[in-house]
């Protein structure tokens, strides 16, 4: 049984636009970022958008927020000590991670009546 605690623990995220390349990175550079178990069990992955040329994809996932800040900031460092190609596809992780993972939604008491 979880509590209230556990649960502040947590944040889904829909991280959204995620192109193949980037989640590959992803995936493979876990060891960098810490989050990669997030994006190996999504709750769930849809396409971004309704182009059938899009390939982008949008997942939900459930990461903890500690685990999150810490992530932001050793992509960031990362980037910039790995220009290329494979930091072009770190910096779209991190951008479609940071849309979603900045911002925090938390509702007041007004917003839950």
């Amino acid at each position: 049984m979880s509590n209230s605690n556990d649960e502040n623990a947590y944040r889904n995220l829909a991280v959204d636009r995620l192109r193949p390349k980037e989640i590959h990175w992803a995936l493979n550079h876990d060891a960098v970022h810490g989050i990669a178990y997030a994006f190996n069990n999504p709750l769930a992955v849809t396409q971004a958008s309704d182009d059938p040329n899009d390939d982008r994809k949008t997942y939900l996932v459930r990461v903890k927020r500690d685990d999150l800040a810490k992530a932001i900031t050793k992509i960031n460092e990362w980037i910039v000590e790995n220009p290329g190609s494979a930091g072009m596809a770190a910096y779209g992780f991190l951008r479609a991670l940071a849309r979603e993972g900045l911002a925090e939604h938390i509702a007041d008491d007004d917003d839950r009546r």
